[in-house]
């Protein structure tokens, strides 16, 4: 007689690479001469993926432990919305360096909601605009860290 709970070997060892992944981020940006002992700096966002990272990984656990995944019937994989979200990927890291970080962002945003299902692009890239010029603004001004302006705008508005 079986108890119907058994434990999924797949998610406990994608759970356990997970752990084991946070734990090496977090300790690596422990050891990182640059990353201070202050509250917010540049070792905050490492701490923050780590952390999440940590999180999703005791999930995975907890549900390969009882046995209940929710995906039990498979996976339907939606094959133009990966093949979108890989070209704003690719797009993202081959214009970055000529047009900056807020372009490419915006680009990206627009391009993960369309394949989210979202068909409001003019909206979407605007929304994209705005959440890359706050992140920009953030790593520039918060955390002095300083995301690719583009050699486009750098030829078009030089400083000093």
């Amino acid at each position: 007689m079986s108890s119907g709970r058994t434990m999924r070997i797949g998610e406990a060892v994608l759970g356990g690479s997970l752990f084991a992944l946070a734990m090496l981020i977090a300790i690596d940006t422990m050891m990182a001469p640059s990353a201070g002992r202050g509250a917010v700096g540049p070792a905050l966002f490492p701490y923050l993926i780590s952390g999440g990272l940590a999180l999703v990984a005791l999930a995975l656990l907890r549900e390969a432990w009882s046995g209940h995944v929710p995906h039990e019937g498979g996976f339907e994989l939606d094959v133009p919305a990966v093949l979108l979200v890989a070209g704003g990927l690719a797009a993202q890291f081959l214009l970055i360096e000529v047009i900056g970080w807020i372009p490419t962002a915006a680009l990206l945003f627009a391009a993960v909601a369309r394949a989210f299902g979202n068909r409001r692009t003019t909206l979407n890239l605007l929304l994209g605009l705005l959440l890359a010029g706050f992140t920009f603004a953030v790593f520039t001004y918060g955390l002095d860290l300083n995301l690719p302006i583009g050699s486009l705008v750098e030829r078009l508005a030089p400083s000093e």
